[in-house]
């Protein structure tokens, strides 16, 4: 998108636009000067944040955040008027906010406005010697290494733009510890640690310009981009300002059945209760998306309470009718259905499968063409075992197999599976498990059994898209990469914690797998030298547990 991207859309007219230069002010403090903008559009503001967690605006912070961490530490998290995912932000980067009146720029969408941000960036940067480039939606790059973002929303009658550019290496031991789920973006370029992901202005040019020559050539980008006239700097204000508290995450009932989808534009989540009639109580969506109106999420959860819960999918295409001006990025009304699908249906499998709403919360289906949690388990013939489940001194630790020694509830699951005359693979790294779904396409495997944490799955989920084989994944609990932030290692095969199966979890879903016809003798199995056979294999680790108790 050129320079004059509001000209070409016939907007020649350039509108007067103020420019206000905040220094370095408390998190909350520029939050509310931020919010204040939509009023004044068009307006430009350039801001310094102190280290901060800053949420999406539809977003669950308690997804995004390390929030115990934080208040321990004293470090503040607020909530940004844009939507997206969390940033961090420190004083090594620059943060601005653009807002524009609709009827200026709204014709471009928000992917169009998110594009033509993106290169006026460019544009600035290369001014500055940065040989930078635009990813969409989002990013901005220096030969794979993010250097800033962008995020766009409506607001009313205002298009929001804000931004970040690092012009410092940042402190990345703060970001790893406040951000709590790894971005999903890194396995754009192979799955990079976040330190080797991000690169600053300094680091490219070797020297950072002066935040004032960063901004000016910043200002006259996106002056020139959106067909802005600006105004002399000015300061915004000099009376206190007080931050409104972000909303905190409205809590789900107890019995509420949840359920997540990966879209193109990130995850969407979805917690549903019903009254013990099957009507919709409270549904709450979030996610790190962008779309407008901002208030869309609100509208549909109003729209299908009251509703019957079978009946919610069909609702949301007449609910998003009845909002003006609905823009979604990355992910359509396709997606919604499918998520209100995969929540209302936690009901049925706790009943079928034996599981109470918190189990039945955790299963992942992976459903590549609509299938049915209980249609795959009844074709499953493979079951994958993360390796980090297995005790960390054990010998098959990185390595493909398990003894069944009974020490930890791999070997459980093992049996699980052995009985039933199912091949299993430990999978050691990434690489194995991509290794291991491309050679189970290849053998036209109908479905398999696995174990993996949410967070895993998200960031890995183009893996199992691309392999086609419907599953159900149970949830693993304890020390995850993702928790202790190792996720580099466990990319390797090194990562040393121990996770926990949930065995209990495992066990129920397991009993919905049929017996194979050659389940005494199952080819292709391979069993690690040592071991065992039990006849009441699954409660070994159990007794060892109590043994170790007494």
């Amino acid at each position: 998108m050129t320079a004059s991207a509001l000209e070409s859309g016939n907007h020649p007219r350039r509108l007067a636009c103020r420019l206000y230069d905040g220094d370095l002010r408390s998190a909350q403090e520029n939050a509310a000067l931020d919010g204040r903008l939509p009023a004044l559009a068009p307006a430009l503001r350039f801001s310094r944040y102190p280290v901060s967690g800053v949420l999406g605006a539809h977003e669950r912070a308690a997804i995004a955040v390390r929030g115990e961490y934080c208040e321990e530490q004293g470090i503040e998290v607020v909530r940004r008027a844009t939507g997206g995912g969390a940033l961090y932000l420190d004083p090594s980067q620059l943060w601005w906010s653009l807002a524009l009146p609709a009827d200026h720029s709204g014709h471009l969408g928000l992917a169009g406005v998110l594009e033509a941000h993106g290169s006026a960036m460019v544009a600035a940067l290369r001014q500055l010697g940065v040989p930078a480039q635009f990813v969409f939606p989002n990013d901005i790059e220096v030969q794979g290494r993010k250097l800033g973002s962008g995020f766009a929303g409506r607001v009313d009658d205002t298009i929001l733009i804000q931004g970040s550019l690092l012009v410092t290496p940042p402190d990345a031991e703060s970001m790893l510890k406040i951000l709590r789920v790894p971005t999903e973006k890194l396995s754009r370029e192979g799955v990079l640690s976040a330190r080797q992901r991000l690169t600053s202005v300094e680091e490219v040019t070797g020297s950072a310009p002066g935040t004032a020559r960063i901004r000016d050539v910043l200002s006259q980008a996106f002056a020139e981009t959106f067909a802005l006239h600006l105004l002399p700097v000015a300061p915004m204000a000099t009376q206190p300002v007080e931050y409104p508290r972000p909303p905190l995450d409205e809590a789900p009932a107890a019995d509420a059945m949840k359920a997540f989808v990966k879209t193109a534009g990130g995850a969407v989540y979805l917690a549903i209760a019903a009254d013990p009639q099957g009507r919709v109580v409270q549904a709450a969506f979030s996610g790190a998306v962008q779309f407008a109106p901002s208030d869309l999420f609100a509208r549909l959860g109003a729209g299908l309470r009251g509703r019957l819960l079978q009946d919610c999918g069909g609702s949301l295409e007449g609910i998003l009718r009845d909002v003006a001006g609905v823009d979604l990025l990355g992910f359509g009304i396709g997606d919604l259905q499918r998520l209100v699908a995969l929540a209302t249906a936690r009901g049925e499998q706790g009943a079928r499968f034996g599981l109470d709403r918190e189990q039945s919360n955790t299963l992942i289906v992976h459903s590549p063409h609509g299938e049915e949690a209980a249609e795959i388990l009844e074709q499953a013939t493979v079951m994958l075992v993360p390796y980090c489940a297995k005790l960390a001194d054990c010998k098959f630790r990185f390595r493909d197999g398990c003894s069944e020694c009974g020490m930890c509830e791999v070997g459980d699951a093992y049996a699980m599976a052995r009985e039933r005359g199912m091949r299993v693979v430990s999978i050691t790294n990434f690489e194995h498990l991509l290794e291991t779904l491309e050679g189970m396409r290849a053998e036209e495997v109908p479905a398999y059994v696995g174990m993996c944490c949410e967070s895993f799955y998200l960031k890995r989920h183009y893996a199992f898209e691309a392999a086609g084989i419907p599953a159900v994944l149970t949830d693993i609990t304890g020390a995850t990469c993702y928790e202790l932030r190792e996720e580099d290692l466990a990319y390797a095969g090194r990562f040393r914690a121990e996770a926990h199966l949930k065995l209990d979890v495992v066990e129920k879903v397991m009993h919905f797998v049929p017996h194979l016809p050659d389940a005494d003798a199952a080819p292709g199995t391979p069993l690690a030298a040592g071991s065992e056979t039990d006849p009441a294999p699954h409660s070994r680790t159990v007794r060892r547990r109590a043994q170790a108790d007494v």
